[in-house]
């Protein structure tokens, strides 16, 4: 069970993401919906250069 703040802060941009703007990726991070996007490439879980988001948590 996922359990959402009203707000999170985007470990990417550092923004500040209004609850109904969160973008939730398989690895476990909330997103910004522009930081998501460019988020996938390199997910941990399931991006092509996978090792980036490795080394990035």
């Amino acid at each position: 069970m996922r359990v959402t703040n009203m707000h999170a802060r985007c470990p990417l941009c550092g923004r500040t993401i209004p609850n109904d703007r969160q973008h939730w990726c398989e690895c476990g991070k909330t997103m910004d919906p522009g930081c998501f996007d460019a988020h996938g490439t390199w997910c941990s879980v399931h991006g092509d250069d996978a090792w980036i988001g490795a080394l990035e948590r």
